[in-house]
């Protein structure tokens, strides 16, 4: 097993600051979406959260306003490799904390009734 000091000589130093490092947008801007419904896959490698957005549309054969149903719209999807996916667990984990804190626990909502 390898000593400590063995160690620190074969790790690279950090290549990229990130707290100091410009952030710049794209000439299109930046792409963004909307999504109430967050899903997820993985592999060996990265995981991949998929948002969508519940939706109510008309039915195909008799489109009005009472005959809906409701579908999910796949919006976006993001892949990112596993220690990037712990890093925003543990920003969620935080800004969800300090939310919590100011505004009082978030519970399960619950759908009213049509009227």
């Amino acid at each position: 097993m390898a000593t400590e000091e063995e160690k620190t000589k074969a790790e690279a130093p950090s290549l990229v600051d990130l707290i100091n490092t410009p952030i710049e947008e794209p000439e299109d801007g930046v792409f963004t979406t909307y999504a109430n419904v967050v899903n997820m896959d993985w592999t060996l490698y990265d995981v991949r959260l998929r948002f969508a957005e519940l939706m109510q549309v008309p039915n195909d054969d008799y489109p009005t306003w009472k005959n809906q149903h409701g579908i999910l719209l796949e919006r976006a999807a993001v892949t990112m490799p596993w220690h990037q996916a712990k890093v925003l667990r543990n920003l969620l984990d935080g800004v969800i904390k300090n939310y919590e804190t100011i505004n009082g626990e978030l519970k399960p909502i619950k759908l009213p009734a049509s009227p």
